[in-house]
């Protein structure tokens, strides 16, 4: 039988600060969020490029979650 130590906050974030797929998903939220606050990237490129950007982004996502094979906290 062996001991585990509980996962802490601390393991939380230092796991997250190695992991490409929270990078990738804050990225996303920073361009989302700029999205709605004002169309920025709508204005920028178009309202066709922008959807693209998102949809290219969120399957971006899936591959990223489907290779992880690490949880966060065990980084």
């Amino acid at each position: 039988m062996t001991h585990e130590s509980p996962i802490t906050f601390r393991d939380w974030l230092r796991g997250a600060a190695k992991s490409k797929t929270v990078y990738w998903n804050v990225l996303l939220a920073i361009l989302g969020g700029l999205e709605l606050m004002g169309g920025h990237m709508t204005a920028l490129w178009g309202q066709e490029v922008a959807a693209a950007i998102l949809l290219v982004g969120s399957v971006a996502n899936l591959a990223l979650r489907a290779i992880t094979t690490t949880p966060i906290p065990h980084k």
